[in-house]
Parts: structure tokens; sequence; C-alpha cells
């Protein structure tokens, strides 16, 4: 018996939109199911305080803070002032970079300051990951990441960090979904991110491992860059802004103004 396809093909536009409608149900339900298994899977990657505590809590507390300063920012010696006077006092070490060449050779003699010769900022993956990696040359217990906008309560940061084990490669911040109807469409494809606009913290090991992550498939932006390098290569993350699911109990958010020097206040710890 022979069959001919040719008799099954569409033969007018109503049955070619019934298929089209058919095709998209079809691809939005497998969708679904697929962002589900993956924020199912997202779990296991986002440790809370109470179930990962280390063993010994160290008594000394080592932060290096590591600073982008924009090219584009607005009077770039207030705002250096500003962060010498200010919670940069509680690091035990900050380092500057700046793609401003007039702000570095104005600043590099009273501060640890390096000028990097490039038109990226540290929104692109390779600018912060060079930052990142340079930085840390010298080993340090934890490594917070911001930038110029960016505003830190060290004491509340250091009494969260005690409830995490320095010598696993941790990655503490916001964690994102930027998923819109192109999530649905592109189910494969990981729209997660971690913030970076509100600074970032590292452990010594997580840098060392984020260090390797180079490569065509990785993405160029920072905040996906470092979502899925972490998820690559087996980086714990935790998000302390996770005010829907508790994860820090001891944690809330608390959102401020300040003034014309700093636009945001996304890395506010404050502890209740």
């Amino acid at each position: 018996m022979s069959i001919n396809i040719f008799k099954s093909r569409i033969r007018n536009p109503k049955d070619a939109f019934i298929h089209i409608i058919f095709g998209v149900t079809i691809g939005y339900f497998i969708g679904f199911l697929f962002i589900f298994d993956g924020d199912y899977d997202i779990s296991k990657h986002i440790h809370l305080i109470e179930h990962e505590r280390p063993t010994q809590k160290p008594e000394n507390f080592n932060l290096r803070c590591v600073i982008i300063i924009h090219k584009s920012t607005h009077k770039p010696e207030k705002v250096i002032s500003a962060l010498s006077d200010g919670y940069t006092k509680l690091c035990q070490e900050t380092i500057y970079f700046t793609n401003n060449q007039k702000v570095f050779e104005k600043f590099q003699k009273n501060y640890t300051m390096y000028f990097v010769e490039s038109n990226l900022n540290h929104f692109y993956w390779s600018f912060y990951q060079y930052a990142m990696e340079f930085s840390s040359k010298v080993p340090a217990q934890w490594t917070f990441l911001g930038d110029d906008q960016t505003y830190l309560i060290v004491p509340n940061l250091q009494n969260t960090l005690r409830s995490f084990d320095s010598e696993k490669p941790q990655i503490i911040g916001k964690v994102r979904d930027s998923g819109s109807v192109f999530s649905w469409l592109f189910p494969f494809i990981s729209f997660k991110k971690i913030s970076i606009r509100g600074g970032v913290v590292f452990s010594n090991s997580a840098i060392d491992k984020l260090s390797a992550c180079k490569g065509f498939f990785f993405a160029r932006a920072s905040d996906y860059a470092l979502y899925d390098c972490s998820e690559e290569y087996g980086l714990q993350i935790a998000d302390p802004f996770d005010e829907d699911a508790l994860r820090f109990k001891n944690i809330s958010i608390v959102s401020c103004e300040r003034g014309k020097m700093f636009r945001s206040c996304d890395f506010l710890w404050s502890v209740i």
C-alpha cells in the first residue's frame, strides 16, 4: 500500500491558522514545564542561612572592597572623597578601577587605583571579570564588588557573612528573573541573573572559579554571565533580598535616597 504524504498538507488558510494555534499552545505548555523545572533546580543552588553554617566562626573579618568609577560619573572628586570618608574606612582594603584617565591621573597617588584602557564598563563581563580577578591576586576572606553608585553598611554585612563559610565558593547578591514572553518561546535559555547594580560579595574560592569562566557561549552582560558561570562552576548562590521566601530572617531591605551624589541604594543591609 502506498501513502501519498502530500494529501495531508494544509489546504487553506483556516487549516494553517489552526496548525499555528496548536503549535503555539504546545510550545507554551512545554515552556511552562521547563521554567517550572528550572525554578525548582535553582533552589538547590540558593543556600539558606539556617541550612549552611560554618563549623567555626572566624574572629577576624577580612573584607576587600572593589569599586568601579565610571567614566561618566558626575564630579568624581566628590564621589571618591565621600567613599573614602564613608564605608570604605571599614574595609581592610579598598581598590578602585576606572576607565577615566583624568580621574586615574589625579587620584592614583592617594588611592589604590587602576586604569582600565577600555570603552567598556563593569556591566560587560570581560571588564567585570578582569576587575574581580586582578583585585584578588592577594587572597581575601570576602570581596565586595560595587560601583560609585553603591552604598554598603559594612557592620550589617559583617553580621550576615558570619553565617557563611568563606572557605566555600560562595556568591551573595540579588537574584532576578528577567523572563518575559520570550522565556516561554525559548525555554532552554536562562533569563536569570545576579544584579550587579547593588553590589555582589564573593568568597576567594568563588573568584578562583569565576576567573575560569570564559568562552563564546557565555553571556557578555555581567549580571547574566555571573549567574550562568556560578551554576556552571558549582558556586553556592545566596540571595539575601528575597523577602517573600524569607530566606534570611534577620535581613530586611530598606530603600533610601542619597541625594545628588548617589542615585540608588540597592545594596543596603539592615539587621532587624
